[in-house]
């Protein structure tokens, strides 16, 4: 662990620990092996998987995925203020899940972002994706 990390329980999630730089963590415990004995489990903070589909850090708990960014912005910021909250990367870089960097919004706060904004005008007339394609396939 760095140096000034900060690591606090996530309400919905019990045994589960989130950092202020978006690491995740299982709270360490010993578990019973089937011969006997114990074996010691989590204690070892990940960053999560790289969901390209997404483009995302995502973790696996038990059987459920979830969004590291949630789990960070619950755990610094409260869970979501109202139904339908987004976590919102105030760079815009959804890479980046430092608490400092989150924060909840609107679904409509999201899409208005200007980055986003800026890369919906960028794929227009020739620079869709589909153009080249259309292109081509013309005589």
């Amino acid at each position: 662990m760095t140096n000034g990390e900060i690591w606090r329980d996530i309400p919905s999630l019990p045994g589960v620990l989130a950092s202020n730089e978006g690491r995740i963590m299982l709270v360490p415990y010993r578990g019973a092996m089937p011969r006997g004995g114990q074996r010691p489990y989590g204690g070892t903070p990940a960053f999560g998987v790289w969901n390209k589909a997404d483009g995302r850090f995502i973790v696996t708990i038990g059987d459920r995925t979830y969004k590291v960014a949630r789990l960070v912005a619950e755990a610094f910021h409260g869970g979501p203020p109202f139904e339908g909250a987004v976590v919102m990367h105030l760079d815009e870089n959804a890479a980046n899940n430092r608490a400092d960097n989150l924060r909840w919004g609107t679904q409509q706060e999201n899409l208005n972002a200007p980055g986003f904004l800026d890369y919906c005008h960028s794929r227009t007339g020739d620079q869709h994706p589909a153009a080249k394609a259309r292109a081509r396939s013309r005589p």
